[in-house]
């Protein structure tokens, strides 16, 4: 019992010391009680746009290297990478030896497998790794100068091979290459002989390789490296958290919508067997929906009558019903079956887009966020009658405030950036100044009627369109002086 009321005794001190604590303790400066919405959301997306978005990590499958100058056996296959402003390699990581010889092409080794006798080593006496990584924030690999050096055992043999990787790969994408290799000069810069691009091997190509090796023995071919290349590397923290929300919005609607289907369909499998009486509310649904559509000519005949009067009324009404539509779609293409039909048609025009400059710069951390001006160039169609069905449709949306005299004036300071983004993307290369006629004529009052997007489709397809004009209109002179010269012939 002794024992027993210490204990309580003790549990009843702690207690009272930590409601003191409690009660005694300073309030956060910075709480999130005190912080208004504003404050509090800015605070989260600089938390985002800042925070650490990992490494990239250059792969490097080496396959094999042929033609080389002669058949001794090299050491190894060094890569490294530059920074494109010039300091030093980082990372350098090799392979080992080749693991074997080409049987049917001279001076060839072929690199990764079980070696043989004539190519192992006591450091890898049966196996080498031929696949290189190389890790760096990915923004540093992206816009470096990647090399590899073929070694050998006499430094002055050494052969390198440059490709930059910005202009060879794109994010998460993989090259079979075949790059030409250059000897090293003494100096230790490399001699451009054989200077070219890298060369991409694509399935529909790849019988290049294979094939190489007969037509080797008729033409003297440059010594060449052919390995897979692949650069992966994180999304951008924005892209990832909205990613993140997304899978964690599509799990949460796959929960509601699997619980959801099976209430209302036993709902309606049970309801008319248990509560009979519910068919008998299909009886007064036939004259209501007769009368309906009898009063629709009317209603009809009302609006036009009053349209300035209802006109409000009616564009209230729209708004509601594109804005419940739009909420009902996006939760339809968040369930399973939605995810689905939309993925069909989306899967398609998001790869490509992924493969673009702007894509890559969007989605991956390869470099400065691209400004919205770019993007919206990059999705944008850049042929005439695109153009023109988007200038018509930038221009009507910019007069649409005519529709609302007062009201619309206020529109118009929201949408005029967005025109001058839109217009500046189709038409900086042909008038780079009508982006700023763009926004001006909207934020002035009563000049929305100046249609300055079409203006820069006038001016860019214009003078192609007359001069096609003038051209048919010549042939077509020529051709009734022809047949009016060959019906004089007739008559005569």
């Amino acid at each position: 019992a002794t024992h027993d009321t210490s204990s309580h005794l003790f549990s009843l001190s702690v207690a009272f010391s930590l409601r003191h604590t409690t009660y005694t303790m300073a309030p956060e400066p910075t709480s999130s009680s005190t912080m208004d919405p504003l404050t509090a959301t800015t605070k989260v997306a600089k938390a985002i746009m800042s925070a650490p978005t990992g490494n990239g990590k250059l792969i490097a499958t080496i396959l094999s290297a042929y033609d080389l100058p002669d058949d001794d056996v090299p050491l190894s296959v060094t890569m490294s990478y530059r920074e494109t402003n010039g300091r030093g390699g980082y990372n350098e990581v090799s392979t080992g030896p080749p693991a074997a010889k080409h049987r049917d092409h001279a001076n060839s080794f072929r690199f990764g497998g079980a070696g043989d006798a004539a190519t192992k080593s006591a450091s890898s006496p049966s196996v080498n790794n031929n696949q290189l990584v190389l890790s760096a924030p990915l923004s540093v690999l992206f816009q470096s100068e990647v090399t590899f050096a073929l070694t050998y055992a006499n430094s002055n043999k050494n052969m390198t091979s440059k490709c930059t990787i910005h202009k060879t790969l794109r994010v998460n994408d993989t090259q079979w290459l075949i790059l030409n290799l250059d000897p090293v000069t003494p100096n230790g810069s490399t001699a451009t002989k054989n200077k070219s691009s890298p060369e991409r091997v694509t399935n529909s190509s790849a019988s290049k390789i294979s094939n190489s090796a007969s037509s080797s023995s008729l033409t003297e071919q440059p010594p060449t490296l052919r390995l897979k290349l692949r650069l992966e590397g994180p999304y951008r923290p924005e892209i990832s958290a909205v990613i993140k929300l997304a899978n964690s919005w599509f799990g949460a609607v796959d929960i509601i919508s699997d619980t959801a289907v099976g209430t209302v369909s036993g709902l309606v499998r049970d309801l008319p067997k248990n509560v009979p009486a519910v068919k008998l509310l299909l009886v007064p649904t036939v004259p209501i929906a007769t009368v309906a559509v009898a009063a629709l000519p009317i209603l009809g005949g009302v609006l036009i009558i009053g349209i300035p009067f209802f006109l409000p009324i009616v564009l209230i009404i729209l708004a509601a019903a594109a804005t419940i539509g739009a909420a009902g779609s996006a939760l339809y293409f968040s369930t399973r079956e939605g995810r689905t039909k939309i993925q069909h048609v989306a899967e398609p025009t998001y790869q490509t887009f992924l493969m673009t400059k702007t894509g890559q710069r969007i989605v991956y951390d390869v470099g400065p966020r691209p400004s919205p001006q770019s993007l919206a160039h990059a999705v944008l169609p850049t042929d005439m009658i695109g153009k023109l069905v988007v200038s018509l449709v930038v221009d009507f949306i910019g007069s649409a405030s005519y529709l609302l005299p007062v009201l619309g004036e206020g529109f118009d300071l929201t949408w005029a950036p967005m025109s001058m983004i839109l217009v500046g993307a189709m038409y900086d290369d042909v008038m780079p100044n009508l982006k700023y006629v763009a926004l001006i004529e909207e934020l002035l009052p009563f000049t929305d009627i100046l249609p300055s997007a079409t203006l820069g489709w006038v001016k860019e397809f214009g003078p192609n369109i007359f001069e096609e004009g003038r051209k048919r209109m010549g042939d077509s002179k020529v051709a009734a002086r022809r047949e009016r010269d060959a019906l004089a012939n007739l008559r005569r």
